[in-house]
């Protein structure tokens, strides 16, 4: 039988904790503002690009940054948490901190519970956000982008950009003057994504038909090859060339709905579908969906899986440079989401199990996690 601690060792473990949770939350808010601020830059130069080129108001392009925030946010929480983590724990053990309240008889258990209940906090956060708030805000971008590109379907095009927001088409021009498009060039692709028709021309203008709901690209001087074959370059053939030709794209084709809808619904939606599919109301695969559903589940606990693996990895190299730390946590959340990337990618593949698939980087990195405490704790 353990008799519980003296009040002069409760009191300690108190200031412990006190210190963690101070540490560890305040480093964690600054790296998440941080990381969340950067990224949110590298999209506001994008937009301030886009308005350089277009006519788009200042209010609808900080909308637009702002309904990214969310996606941004399930990302760097997880990073923050885990990159405070490695810091604090690897300069505690540096100093030998840790190991001076193990020599007292404190455990690591005692130790570790502050970070564990932020971790909890943080994945209830993440859950939030990945079931409700970004499949909202992803929504609601996408229709405001189909506004935009019927309103103003110049807001598409900037200049020494490729365009691959049409499906099969690749479009890129060097400059533009007065609304128009000069040294056009356009890539025809396949099914498979392998180049079938190249088209140039000197310039081209963009204008939309609102009442067939038709995006018209006019080339003028233009000039094109076809390539029947790509492994055998010589088949090439002549394209068309003409004076001025026409481009006709449904402004639907800007928008893969079997595929994109898929993000844009919440986890209840999700659910609702997924019933439905087993039941044989729809004569689709649940598959995706299930496997959609698992994943964000999967990605939600990503917090708790990084203090599992963050706390005894920071033990065990004992390293008390933030660089360091910094730079291990941008490994470990790199190799998680390779990871991620891999179990989505499987999603229509039934045979893989890709629904099971998606707790791959929480087992895998859970596993390290408990294996890595065994060790700490024997030391």
């Amino acid at each position: 039988m353990r008799w519980p601690l003296p009040d002069f060792w409760a009191t300690v473990v108190t200031l412990i904790h006190n210190y963690i949770y101070r540490e560890i939350l305040l480093l964690t808010a600054a790296i998440v503002g941080v990381l969340t601020f950067m990224f949110e830059a590298v999209d506001l130069f994008r937009m301030i690009q886009k308005i350089l080129y277009t006519d788009l108001s200042m209010w609808i392009t900080v909308k637009i940054a702002l309904l990214l925030v969310p996606t941004m946010l399930t990302f760097t929480i997880p990073a923050g948490l885990l990159a405070a983590v490695l810091i604090i724990f690897g300069r505690m053990s540096s100093d030998r901190e840790l190991l001076a309240v193990k020599a007292s008889g404190i455990g690591l258990a005692p130790i570790v519970a502050p970070v564990i209940i932020i971790a909890a906090f943080c994945s209830l956060l993440e859950f939030y956000l990945v079931a409700s708030v970004e499949p909202k805000c992803r929504e609601e971008t996408s229709d405001m982008m189909h506004d935009i590109v019927t309103s103003n379907p110049q807001a598409l095009f900037t200049p020494q950009i490729v365009l691959d927001k049409i499906p099969g088409l690749r479009i890129y021009f060097e400059k533009k003057i007065n609304n128009q498009m000069h040294h056009v060039f356009i890539w025809q692709l396949d099914e498979q994504g392998n180049l079938v028709n190249s088209i140039r021309a000197d310039h081209a203008d963009v204008t939309v038909d609102i009442e067939h709901q038709v995006l018209l690209i006019t080339l003028y001087d233009e000039r094109g090859e076809r390539y029947p074959d790509l492994r055998d370059i010589s088949k090439m053939e002549p394209g068309e060339t003409a004076g001025q030709g026409q481009l006709s794209i449904s402004l639907n084709s800007f928008y893969e709905k079997a595929h994109k809808q898929l993000s844009w619904m919440t986890l209840p939606e999700i659910s609702q579908m997924i019933e439905a599919m087993q039941g044989g109301q729809t004569g689709e695969l649940a598959t995706p969906y299930l496997t959609e559903f698992q994943a964000r589940i999967s990605f939600a606990l990503a917090c708790l899986t990084f203090v599992i693996v963050g706390v005894p990895l920071a033990i065990q190299t004992q390293r008390r440079e933030t660089s360091i730390g910094l730079m291990i946590a941008l490994g470990v959340v790199l190799v998680y989401w390779l990871l991620v990337v891999l179990g989505r990618a499987l999603r229509t593949h039934t045979g893989f199990y890709p629904e099971l698939i998606a707790w791959t980087p929480n087992i895998i990195f859970q596993g390290v996690g408990f294996w890595l405490f065994s060790k700490a704790n024997l030391k």
